[in-house]
């Protein structure tokens, strides 16, 4: 059982989203309540096709953007049909919670709970607010309302027709403000970010050490230094020459004073002439450590706080960079693939960090490079470029990207070195698929990266620069793991998020971390084996005890002990004969039939009902009958699984017909009637 799916993974996010739904609502059930299975199926699909797409991931925030304004734009619903929907949001969060599906980073559920009943409250007035419905939406209800049937195709057509025609009586003011947001919300519209990989970072107070002398740092508390009481500024409201000349030297800004060019020296005459110090200057106006008052630089009085804490200092500069001029100065000449590439540099600069961020080997520059043209090529209309000319402009973005870089590196962002690159930066150039990159930049790359290649520019961030970068990832809703951040969660969500989520070098990290915490292995490992048992779904409990075995001292005997567990022998038994550790021939008929069972289960929960009844339709009858009954009575632990398996096995065989039943009770995982109109189908 996963809880995670990729956008394109549709089959088995269906079959999860049926599983979930299934066994929640018989979880109600037992418990004296009822579920919608609609709603069930809406709140699944509002969390997978989000930009993260963690079905076991819950905040506040997202339980109002739910309730408040996904269901009421999109659920083509009354509100009066809607009115426990809340409630049912309610259960399956306590859900995932009881099976130890929920994402630890999520709220904790007494958060959630509270949440629900105060969104609650306002949610019937927002559901029944034409104004907040979806364009698809707003229509479906108003043919509902005016007695068409949304799902009979022709006779919806012809509904369409006649409010085109004007012979339809709704708001015209409700669909304009409806189709005005909309439109709005086309150029906002969120999609599955790449996911990203774990990522271990030293502790705060380490990288405060680090941050306290990085140039950046010292020059920005040097320069409020400087300021005192205030400095007066030229009549045009840039530092005066002469107190610019005292600023170069103090702040050690990089610039040349008066150069020489041959035999001629170029005399300063305006601060504009030096770009580090204009920088320095404009980076401590954006994060608000100085302001202009009365033509005067003066310094805020509520950035002391900012000032003294040398960590916070640096992620604020790092993060005011992209809305910098970085690439070209003010007012002076700079050539177009500049301009160019400075224009998008807000959104590319981002892009280049996140692409670099956690990959566990420095990337080489060109792979970079190449990525920022594209990005250009995207952004520009450049097919009016000749050949030479695009060439010369695709190197000097490459050129540019170079210098952003060094600047980077001077902040102590990213660390440049020469290299040969890791394989895995080629791997994938072999590969022909049609969002890889175009032929040609292929072959840069195949030459560049080859084996026999000459050495090339590799980079990664800094530990500081992760850290915020990872922040950034945050605040976007993104899933960005930290190694250490699941220490206090539970067994099972550990173990299920390290499943899921974490490569094997961080899942052993992350483990033994917890262990640490949770007094050692020899106290800890009881616990997780625990978790493992409790774990409801035999997919999901496979893939826990596999990562668990993965940081054993010897896997082969870590599974070996287990072998003989009630609850996890037909895994662990599995698990063996995957690995060659035991043959088929060497289980026991008891043993052999446990297993085998386990296969079904799996097959069920990750297929679905229907992949049974067609695994049973291929068994002749009599032969499904005995291998039906020897299942059932297998002696396997899993007692949800068995009769889920009993239920299919009777619709498919239980009346001796051959083949399978026209409808499973299993496959009944959304209402296809209600009240007031069909359901199935709509959103």
């Amino acid at each position: 059982m996963r809880t995670y799916f990729e956008p394109e993974d549709a089959e088995a996010f269906q079959a999860a989203k049926d599983l979930l739904i299934r066994r929640c609502a018989a979880w109600a059930d037992d418990r004296g309540h009822t579920v919608d299975p609609f709603v069930l199926a809406a709140a699944l699909d509002f969390r997978h096709h989000s930009i993260d797409g963690r079905l076991g991931y819950w905040t506040t925030g997202l339980v109002e953007k739910f309730l408040l304004s996904h269901a009421p734009r999109t659920l083509s619903i009354t509100a009066q049909d809607a009115v426990d929907l809340p409630e049912t949001l309610r259960l399956l969060v306590r859900y995932l919670h009881a099976t130890g599906l929920a994402d630890p980073t999520g709220d904790p559920l007494a958060d959630l709970d509270a949440a629900i009943t105060k969104t609650g409250a306002a949610f019937p007035t927002a559901m029944a607010d034409e104004r907040n419905f979806g364009p698809a939406k707003f229509w479906v209800m108003t043919a509902t309302r005016h007695g068409v049937d949304p799902t009979d195709g022709p006779t919806m057509g012809a509904f369409l027709e006649d409010a085109r025609a004007g012979r339809v009586d709704y708001d015209d003011e409700v669909l304009a403000h409806i189709a005005a947001r909309h439109a709005g919300e086309e150029f906002d519209r969120t999609e599955r970010a790449v996911a990203q990989l774990p990522v271990s970072l030293p502790p705060e107070a380490e990288l405060a050490s680090v941050a306290e002398h990085i140039p950046v740092v010292v020059r920005l508390r040097a320069l409020v230094g400087w300021i005192g009481d205030g400095r007066a500024l030229t009549t045009t409201g840039n530092i005066k020459l002469g107190d610019a000349r005292e600023l170069v030297q103090l702040l050690d800004t990089g610039d040349t004073l008066d150069p020489r060019i041959g035999e001629h020296v170029s005399r300063t005459r305006s601060s504009t002439e030096l770009p580090g110090l204009t920088h320095l200057i404009e980076l401590a106006k954006k994060i608000r450590l100085v302001r202009v008052v009365k033509n005067k630089l003066v310094r805020v009085a509520k950035a002391a706080p900012l000032l003294r804490d040398s960590l916070a200092l640096w992620t604020a500069a790092f993060d005011a960079l992209p809305t910098l001029e970085l690439l070209v100065r003010p007012d002076s000449w700079a050539a177009e693939h500049t301009r160019m590439l400075d224009r998008i540099l807000d959104e590319v600069l981002p892009d280049v960090l996140n692409t670099v961020y956690g990959l566990p080997e420095p990337i080489p520059v060109i792979r970079l490079a190449e990525g920022v043209w594209s990005a250009c090529t995207e952004a520009f209309y450049l097919d009016a470029l000749d050949p030479a000319t695009a060439a010369r402009w695709r190197e000097g973005v490459g050129a540019d990207l170079r210098r952003l870089l060094g600047l980077l590196a001077e902040f102590g962002a990213v660390e440049l070195t020469v290299g040969r690159p890791d394989p895995m930066y080629r791997a994938d150039l072999e590969q022909d698929e049609p969002e890889q990159l175009p032929p040609d930049a292929k072959d840069r790359l195949r030459a560049a990266l080859d084996v026999g290649a000459d050495p090339v520019e590799l980079v990664s961030l800094t530990p500081l620069a992760t850290r915020a970068v990872r922040a950034h990832l945050l605040l976007e809703g993104r899933y960005a793991p930290l190694v250490g951040e699941l220490s206090d969660a539970e067994p099972a969500q550990l173990l299920g998020m390290i499943a899921e989520h974490y490569s094997p070098e961080m899942a052993e990290a992350e483990i033994a971390g917890w262990l640490t915490t949770h007094g050692g292995r020899e106290r800890g490992l009881p616990r997780l084996l625990d978790g493992v048992r409790g774990c409801p779904f035999r997919t999901r409990a496979a893939a826990m005890l596999d990562v668990l075995a993965q940081t054993a001292p010897d896997r082969s005997a870590f599974l070996h002990e287990l072998r003989a567990d009630q609850r996890l022998g037909p895994i662990v038994t599995q698990m063996l004969v995957d690995d060659g550790e035991i043959s088929l021939d060497e289980l026991s008929p008891e043993e052999g039939l446990r297993a085998m069972t386990e296969q079904f289960i799996h097959l069920l929960e990750i297929g679905g009902p229907d992949v049974v009844a067609d695994a049973l339709a291929e068994i002749p009858a009599d032969q499904a009958h005995d291998t039906v009954a020897a299942l059932l009575t297998s002696g396997h632990p899993d007692p949800t699984g068995l009769d889920e398996l009993r239920t299919l096995a009777h619709a498919q065989l239980g009346e001796g017909r051959p083949g399978r039943a026209a409808v499973h009770p299993l496959a009944g995982v959304s209402r296809s009637n209600h009240r007031h109109g069909k359901r199935k189908g709509r959103r």
